[in-house]
């Protein structure tokens, strides 16, 4: 797999992927999140692509394990067809930056580090790509997933399904016409470098493409883990509120519009959501309120929202490369 590897099937060889995934070196998933991707990257390569891997662990080293699975996949790999970046500060705007800035394919695939990719999704993207010209980014459908993913045992924990985490789902099931940030592949022209510290890097290239350029593929998914706590969702929603802070304040000092970045579709959401939905709607509509307040107010007191984990989101087993 990687540049000079021929196509499986014989096909002419076309554009190459870069898959990138950022990750905090206290991840404990990465492994997971590696062997999904080396069956999408498989599609790939039978397909005539070439493909290579960029892995960036970023931030204070903590247990080790995230190197170690970044470097088992390494040896796993072709020689030159994976590679591991290490930074020391934990900032993935930063670790985005490092990785487009190393690489040399047409395409740039990005994913999180605590994710379950479907096989075909990576392929699913590139295609979207290849059929539409005018669009930069593809995004993969961001699915909660609120038991085990399906790579894990069957009695994997399944106290996921909490009111918080239900609640935390109800935006995924709309398209809002932005950047999924868990799996997206971008065409590598379109954004050479992002502003390092930001909160919502995936709604900065929404603001930056515009929503013509994106496409949401609901045929590639992406599993992930909601918060189940009401604290870990607070996290989840002030980084996402501080995040929108920092791009309206870009925006406002470039002398840029202020329209939302999302595109809501209000009747149809209002058409899709039933009684039984109500509570979910409530629980997220007050946690984003007060997220949003309390945002408003440190950025009028001149105090920044640092990133924090989201501890209720990540596997409760331990993770083996």
């Amino acid at each position: 797999m990687g540049a000079g590897a021929p196509s499986a099937s014989g096909a002419a060889v076309r554009d190459g992927v870069t898959v990138a995934v950022l990750c905090r070196a206290d991840e404990p998933a990465l492994a997971r999140t590696l062997r999904s991707l080396e069956d999408g990257a498989g599609h790939l390569v039978r397909d005539g692509r070439e493909v290579d891997f960029a892995i960036c662990v970023n931030g204070p080293t903590g247990s080790g394990a995230a190197l170690a699975a970044a470097q088992a996949m390494v040896a796993r790999c072709a020689p030159g067809t994976a590679r591991v970046l290490i930074d020391a500060r934990a900032d993935k705007a930063r670790a985005w930056n490092l990785v487009r800035a190393t690489c040399t394919t047409p395409l740039i695939a990005y994913c999180d580090a605590d994710v379950e990719v479907a096989p075909d999704a990576l392929a699913q993207l590139v295609a979207a790509l290849d059929a539409s010209p005018g669009v930069l980014l593809a995004s993969a459908r961001q699915v909660p997933e609120f038991g085990p993913f399906a790579s894990e045992p069957a009695t994997g924990d399944a106290r996921r399904a909490t009111l918080v985490a239900r609640a935390a789902a109800i935006p995924y099931r709309f398209d809002f016409q932005v950047v999924g940030g868990r799996l997206y592949v971008m065409r590598t022209s379109a954004v050479e470098r992002m502003p390092e510290g930001l909160l919502l890097e995936d709604g900065w290239l929404s603001a930056r493409l515009g929503n013509d350029a994106l496409r949401t593929v609901r045929e590639a998914e992406v599993r992930f883990h909601p918060p189940t706590t009401l604290a870990d969702y607070f996290r989840e929603r002030m980084r996402t509120e501080a995040g929108k802070l920092q791009i309206r304040d870009e925006r406002r000092a470039a002398g840029r519009a202020q329209e939302p970045i999302a595109r809501y579709r209000w009747h149809e959401m209002a058409s899709a959501l039933g009684p039984a939905d109500l509570p979910l709607v409530a629980v997220h509509l007050g946690v984003r309120l007060v997220s949003r307040a309390l945002a408003e107010l440190a950025a009028r007191r001149g105090r920044s929202i640092a990133w924090a984990p989201v501890a209720s989101s990540k596997p409760h087993s331990t993770e083996v490369p």
